[in-house]
């Protein structure tokens, strides 16, 4: 049987946490190791972690970010084989099982199959479609990258290349990650036999923020100005163009609603930070 350990970063996850534990401690195959690292979660979650047995916690002093969070969790496991899931994310039984079959010869890291929970909520629905977190329906050896809410390494390469950025503290963080390691040779691998449910249940404005913040935290200009706002907005236009014409074809007319007022509140969000980084 594989040892493995697995680390889950964690910030004001009391609504979610207990239920991905759960799905952690049912696995056909043990972990070998849980830890929780809480980045300064200010809600009960830390109350709930610690009805757990056998669960070791890491508690930041300060919110630290999610990059920041990986390297304390893999940096802290005893094994060689380290698995992360976010904290609203559900494994199904046979994740780890299925996941970690594919972690041999240059395999270095594997990631398995996240599907929305809540479609009947129109917002989910939407980042289902626009935002999906999987590959689809088949394995896939190197694709573009492997989405960090569900995957299983092997801790030496992390080594190798020297963790994960901690200057992406809220996204963008796996797909530069995963760059890193085709660059250094190795490969990567998608399992869409190993699932697991996302627990994420978005209104408008929370949708529309983690919207804006993958786009604004991975984007390719670092240097915030104008220059960037406006190349920004430039394609969030576009964005906006293609799925409202997709949408009204299909006569989704809430869907161009939805996308209309995320386009809004990206303009807003992005001013805002323009304004506070001059």
């Amino acid at each position: 049987m594989i040892k493995a350990s697995i680390f889950i970063p964690v910030y004001n996850a009391e609504k979610t946490i207990t239920e991905v534990l759960d799905s952690i401690y049912a696995q056909s195959v043990p972990f070998d190791e849980i830890i929780v690292i809480n980045d300064c979660s200010t809600d009960k979650t830390i109350n709930y972690l610690e009805s757990f047995k056998n669960l070791k916690i890491f508690s930041n002093s300060e919110n630290k970010g999610l990059s920041f969070c990986r390297n304390i969790g893999i940096k802290n496991s005893k094994n060689d084989v380290v698995a992360s899931i976010d904290a609203d994310v559900v494994l199904d039984k046979f994740w780890l099982e299925k996941v970690s079959f594919h972690l041999k010869d240059n395999v270095t890291m594997c990631g398995g199959n996240l599907e929305e929970k809540y479609t009947n909520n129109i917002y989910n629905k939407w980042r289902s479609i626009y935002y999906k977190q999987n590959w689809g329906n088949q394995n896939i050896v190197n694709p573009a990258f492997l989405f960090g809410c569900n995957t299983i390494q092997k801790k030496a390469a992390w080594e190798k290349i020297k963790g994960y950025d901690e200057s992406l503290k809220l996204n963008g963080e796996d797909i530069d990650y995963s760059f890193r390691l085709r660059r250094e040779g190795h490969d990567l691998f998608y399992c869409y036999e190993a699932k697991c449910l996302h627990l994420q249940n978005d209104d408008l404005k929370s949708l529309s923020t983690r919207v804006w913040r993958y786009h604004s935290f991975g984007y390719k200009i670092k240097k915030i100005g104008y220059y960037r706002f406006i190349k920004l907005i430039t394609k969030q236009f576009k964005f906006f163009a293609v799925r409202s014409a997709k949408a009204l074809l299909n006569l989704n007319f809430k869907f161009i609603l939805i996308n209309f007022k995320i386009l809004l509140y990206f303009i807003k969000f992005e001013l805002k930070n323009v304004h506070i980084n001059k």
